[in-house]
């Protein structure tokens, strides 16, 4: 697990030079004053608006692409819509309402060997 960049290794080489630098006590100190400030930050307006604003531009290439493919597919439905209205039937027609119904097979049409299923 790596926070920052830094092994758990590293960060104990960090904890002991600190120990022997400050001291027990100091190190003490300096610790919560560290940990204080880190709350204030993590608590603050600023940094609500820095996690919404690493959000959006970590989910902005999803929501590109999301809007183009609906912007092709809406143009891909709108234009044979647009285009139907201007297809008339032919002239001294009367446009159809309902689909043409088809006559059952007569057994002259049906091939020798072949029966009727239904």
């Amino acid at each position: 697990m790596e926070i920052l960049g830094i092994g758990p290794l590293e960060f104990l080489l960090i904890v002991l030079l600190a120990l022997i630098i400050l001291g027990p006590t100091e190190m003490q100190k300096g610790g919560k004053s560290l940990g204080q400030g880190l709350n204030k930050l993590v608590k603050s307006d600023i940094w609500k608006n820095i996690r919404q604003t690493s959000e959006k531009v970590k989910n902005l290439p999803t929501e590109l692409m999301r809007n183009a493919e609906l912007e092709d597919l809406q143009k891909a439905f709108t234009s044979p819509l647009e285009q139907a209205p201007k297809i008339a039937p032919p002239a001294g027609t009367k446009p159809r309402t309902e689909a043409p119904q088809m006559a059952p097979p007569t057994s002259e049409e049906i091939p020798p060997g072949e029966h009727l299923h239904g």
